[in-house]
């Protein structure tokens, strides 16, 4: 089993992953009408209260976050952005992604975004988390399925 490191993003991480992200993840990027993932992932890095990077045996597998939607209605936006090696860790990863949920739920208790309808692990995965997924709909730029998904301290 892989020696997994779940830390607070820090600088240089959100280059890391740009230059190695999943195929999955440019495919949902692209459908939502961004070209430039390094530009996303500062982004999104830059807009969130709460921000982890995992690393499996010393290998950046993903960047989770949640960024405010509503700080007065108490809703956050949860993201999550992997590597290859995600897929090749993810039942451990699933396993320790709770806690980091549970703090998430603690600043925003309410969570919610739209995950690809295409990206069957992210939606697996989400499913796992307890996630509840909505009937997928046109969304983003080029209007492909989308499955909006919250979940509810």
């Amino acid at each position: 089993m892989a020696e997994i490191l779940i830390r607070a993003t820090e600088p240089g991480d959100a280059e890391l992953l740009a230059a190695n992200m999943r195929t999955s993840d440019i495919e949902e990027l692209a459908a939502c009408g961004h070209a430039d993932p390094l530009w996303v992932v500062q982004r999104s890095v830059g807009h969130s209260m709460l921000c982890w990077s995992a690393f499996a045996d010393g290998e950046l597998a993903c960047i989770i976050g949640v960024s405010a939607v509503s700080i007065i209605s108490g809703i956050g936006s949860p993201w999550m952005l992997g590597t290859p090696v995600l897929d090749t860790q993810r039942r451990v990863l699933v396993r320790r992604t709770p806690k980091y949920i549970g703090q998430m739920l603690k600043a925003f208790p309410h969570l919610v975004n739209f995950v690809h309808a295409k990206n069957v692990t992210s939606v697996r995965w989400l499913k796992r988390l307890g996630f509840t997924l909505h009937e997928a709909a046109p969304f983003g730029a080029l209007g492909e399925a989308f499955h909006r998904f919250e979940l509810r301290a």
